[in-house]
Formats: structure tokens, sequence, C-alpha cells
């Protein structure tokens, strides 16, 4: 029988700036894993070293004092920058090493995927703050199956590091090539699979463990919206 593991538990043993790169499921792995962290009473920001979407029902602080009153009434709270172009936050003024020494956890968006399930990243890809005490890649799994060109985000990129197609499909394996081809998170660091809704599913549960099995290390799966993952050895 799979082992679940709740969002504030898989979170809980590295406080400081968590970064959150990748696709599928960054933007839900900070709001879900940040009122979780709240909800067992730690203090918690959520912040972009880029831009993202603006949090739904997490209030919003633009400036330091603004920031330190609400997390005085409040557990959760996103601080950052709305840009009137485009609606989206943008990094807040406020160092992140000051956010940490604010907050017990800081969890930071670090990347941007176009909203796809899948990426490959260029260069100047993931901002990774200074201050970061973990990464936590995250993969769309619900892609699997999928074109190379329809999936991912930077599919030229993808095609290169893992010498496929763009019409090829986006298996557990091929995928995991690529992570692994770029080198973004360390044995301290996390990978999860996320849209995986059915882990009780024979193909689903098989694709996960093809995938961890290609990238040789530990890997979560299941579905971050639910609050909890389960641990693929």
């Amino acid at each position: 029988m799979l082992h679940t593991i709740p969002l504030d538990q898989l979170l809980a043993p590295h406080r400081g700036v968590i970064s959150v790169i990748g696709s599928g499921g960054k933007s839900t792995l900070l709001a879900c894993g940040g009122r979780a962290l709240a909800d067992a009473g730690r203090r918690v920001v959520l912040a972009t070293s880029t831009h993202m979407f603006v949090p739904q029902d997490i209030p919003l602080a633009s400036g330091e004092l603004e920031l330190e009153a609400m997390l005085s009434k409040c557990n959760l709270v996103c601080v950052g920058e709305v840009e009137q172009r485009t609606g989206k936050l943008i990094a807040s003024a406020i160092p992140f090493s000051r956010l940490a020494d604010m907050a017990d956890y800081v969890l930071v968006e670090a990347d941007g995927s176009h909203r796809l399930p899948l990426k490959a990243h260029a260069p100047h890809e993931p901002v990774i703050p200074a201050a970061n005490a973990r990464t936590i890649l995250v993969v769309g799994a619900g892609a699997f199956g999928e074109t190379v060109e329809t999936a991912v985000h930077r599919p030229e990129i993808f095609c290169r590091l893992t010498g496929c197609s763009p019409q090829d499909a986006a298996t557990p394996e091929l995928v995991a090539r690529a992570v692994a081809a770029e080198g973004l998170v360390d044995e301290d660091d996390l990978v999860i699979l996320n849209q995986v809704d059915h882990m009780d599913r024979p193909s689903s549960l098989d694709a996960c463990h093809d995938f961890a099995r290609a990238l040789g290390r530990d890997v979560l799966a299941g579905s971050i919206r639910s609050g909890a993952l389960v641990h693929l050895g």
C-alpha cells in the first residue's frame, strides 16, 4: 500500500527559502503548500523571483512594513508588485534573505512555463535566489504521451537535450532524460510528478515508476491539489 505524505510534512524539514521550478503545478504547490504550512502554525510568505499569477484569497503585501503588519495577523501572506501591463506579480524589492528572517518559510515561484505541463530551460532559467535552502522541481505527468511540440515549453531545447524530434511522444523515460540532462536538482532537492489524479490505476502508477527508474532517484507523485503525495523509491 502506498504511503501518502501531507504537503506540510513534505515541506517542513527545510525552513527558509524554497524555490519551486519546472511546470505543471508550481503555483498550485505554492498556494496549497503555503496553506498547509500556515494551518500547521508556520509563518509563510509566497513570492516570485520572476513573475506569477496573483494567488487567490491570500493577502498581498507590497512593502516590508505592510508585510510585517500582515504577518502579525495572518500566517500566510503573498509579497510582490502587480505589473499593470500583465496583471501578474513580479518580484518584491525586499531581499529574499530578509523575507527568510520574517517568516519560517518563503515559497518562491522561480520559473515560468507558459502554463504548459512540461518545460526545458533556457540558460537564464530558473531564477534561484541566492538565499535558497531547497529546490523543488515539478513535472506535469498529465502530459505523458502527448507530443513534445504540444506539451513542452521551449520544445527546441528539450529536443536538443534528449535527441528527440518535436513530433515524438513525451514518454516518462524521455522526460526523465531531459530532467537529468539539465541537472537543476541535486540529491537534497525534491522532484514531484504532479497531475497524477489516480495513483490507484496501474497505468498511472506504472508511468510514475518508469519516470523514477529512468531518472535514477527518489520521486514524489500524485496530485498537489489533493494535499498529499506518495513516495516512489
